[in-house]
């Protein structure tokens, strides 16, 4: 079925509208356009996360910043102050700024995808330009699109045989949000020159965010996301609250939806610690299953950059779908190492060993990737009043629809996992690798998709069936 919708949404986009740099730039405008109408006009309140980033950095100077933002790693505080110092203090100006300053590194990495992603750079634009428009406002009012944008970067990077500069990448994105720093075994394709250069950069990177923050707010407010977050409950929009949630808004046992300290949305009721306890456990088991990925791939050796990109997801989504906590802004961090699979497929010859496989895999997850956001988008602005609130008639009414809703969005991300895992399995399965030991896959086939800095720029433009 993803297929045949894959096909038929891309036929929507011919050659020449891909090709065309004046059609994707409208697009990329239209889509941006309705983004902020959608904030202004449909759910002005989505801008409350950006109202207490200004609160916490206006009292920065009185309490410290030992104390500020204590959730989020100790150089969220200087990104946060950037928008307070272009607003001059004032907090409508801060939220304006906070959403320009995101607008213009959407609108970067949006160009660097056209400019790096060969014969596919249509395929890649048109992705993200979707996919932002799906995420809806939450995309510039969160500073979540920083970890999705340096992860896909990160993968560009190696394109163009910078490993050094991914792996840095990649530490200044685990300095936002701490997910991001289990990445790096990921950049690790290639020759053993390549990965010692990324593991440089990002242990370079590391160690001087690390140095400078500690300078800066001390060893306390180092550690203190690490601890933020054990005491929190089944945040209702986590995949392990789905039972729950269809419970409730069928009113079958006593649940209740509360906001906590940790300004989330919890579910508490019958069966709950015993689903907090699953989830912590599955956290762990899903983190030793992708590091024993990590492990094979890296035994294996010669490993091919799209793979990169399905370790990537795979770690974004084990992070997710095992995790008591589940944010709408989370969905954001699969866009920008999706858009850089495109980039990355763009650069290879489609005479290419595998290509045509890994096309229709990159094609059906972007498939599940832009249905699971869609619904995102309904869930969160659209409908989350009805799922938290029990305050009036009309909400108790509509919080069957909206929680069906929740749950086809966790199922189709479910959907995107299995689509990740099946792709995992096709280079590291046993079969994969009895391959490689019997030097099946020859050293230019595994390398195939690691071009030359100037090839990867312009690709294979005599392509007849990318569209």
């Amino acid at each position: 079925m993803t297929t045949r919708v894959s096909r038929q949404f891309t036929l929507a986009f011919t050659r020449e509208r891909l090709q065309s740099g004046r059609f994707l730039l409208f697009l990329w405008f239209a889509a941006r356009l309705l983004i902020f109408f959608i904030w202004a006009f449909i759910s002005p309140a989505s801008q409350g996360d950006v109202v207490y980033y200004f609160q916490r950095i206006q009292v920065l100077f009185n309490q410290g910043a030992g104390q500020t933002l204590q959730e989020y790693p100790t150089p969220v505080i200087w990104l946060l102050a950037l928008p307070y110092l272009l607003g001059f203090g004032h907090q409508q100006a801060y939220v304006v700024a906070f959403a320009l300053i995101m607008l213009g590194l959407d609108a970067l990495f949006t160009w660097s995808l056209w400019r790096t992603g060969g014969a596919m750079k249509g395929q890649a634009v048109v992705f993200w330009t979707l996919f932002l428009l799906l995420v809806g406002p939450t995309a510039y009012l969160r500073f979540d699109l920083v970890t999705s944008v340096l992860a896909g970067w990160s993968l560009i990077l190696l394109l163009r045989r910078r490993s050094a500069s991914a792996g840095f990448l990649t530490a200044v994105a685990a300095s936002v949000k701490l997910w991001p720093a289990l990445l790096w075994p990921a950049l690790m394709p290639g020759p053993r020159r390549q990965k010692l250069r990324a593991t440089i950069g990002f242990v370079a990177g590391g160690v001087l965010l690390v140095a400078v923050s500690l300078v800066y707010a001390g060893w306390d407010r180092l550690l203190s996301p690490l601890s933020w977050q054990q005491g929190r409950g089944l945040q209702i929009e986590s995949v392990w609250a789905t039972v729950p949630m269809l419970a409730r808004a069928f009113h079958a046992g006593d649940y209740i939806v509360t906001l906590s300290p940790y300004q989330a949305y919890e579910i508490w009721g019958p069966g709950v610690q015993v689903l907090i306890k699953a989830s912590d456990a599955a956290f762990v088991i899903g983190l030793l299953a992708a590091m024993l990925c990590y492990v094979i791939w890296l035994w294996r050796g010669h490993g091919r950059i799209i793979e990169s990109v399905a370790l990537v997801e795979l770690i974004v989504l084990v992070m997710i779908i095992t995790n008591k906590t589940f944010s709408p802004q989370y969905m954001i961090w699969l866009g920008g190492p999706e858009a850089a699979a495109f980039a990355v497929l763009g650069t290879r010859t489609h005479h290419a060993r595998r290509f045509h496989a890994d096309r229709t895999r990159i094609n059906n997850l972007s498939v599940w990737i832009l249905i699971a956001t869609g619904l995102t988008l309904l869930v969160y602005p659209l409908s989350y009043d009805m799922l938290v609130s029990d305050w009036n008639v009309r909400d108790s009414v509509m919080r069957v629809p909206a929680t069906l809703i929740l749950v086809a969005r966790n199922v189709a991300l479910i959907g995107v996992l299995i689509q990740v895992i099946r792709w995992a399995w096709s280079f590291l399965g046993p079969s994969a690798l009895r391959a490689a030991r019997h030097g099946r896959e020859s050293r230019v086939g595994a390398d195939e998709d690691i071009e030359h800095p100037d090839t990867a720029v312009g690709g294979d433009l005599n392509q007849t069936d990318e569209s």
